[in-house]
């Protein structure tokens, strides 16, 4: 289940890049959601990596998509950074 919900918390940070590529004028609305779902997958994904995985699952595979949430939610925090200083009207 934990692999499930790295899983999808990965997709949606790169769907809201998919959105901003798509159509930069509506991404004012979704930024701040954006930054709070990054910053909550961040510590989920802290949290997963310092936990141990289940009998069934692989120590290596559950630290590879806890590694690859922390990732991907860094780049999504640092990229709306870059919207902020590099376009301010967004906010």
């Amino acid at each position: 289940m934990r692999r499930v919900i790295l899983i999808l918390l990965m997709l949606i940070q790169i769907l809201f890049f998919i959105n901003y590529t798509i159509n930069d004028g509506i991404i004012f609305y979704n930024i701040y959601i954006w930054f709070t779902l990054a910053a909550l997958a961040i510590i989920t994904g802290i949290r997963a990596f310092r936990s141990e995985p289940h009998l069934n699952e692989s120590r290596h595979m559950h630290s590879y998509f806890s590694l690859a949430l922390i990732i991907v939610s860094c780049a999504s925090v640092l990229f709306i950074l870059y919207i902020a200083i590099m376009q301010p009207y967004y906010l």
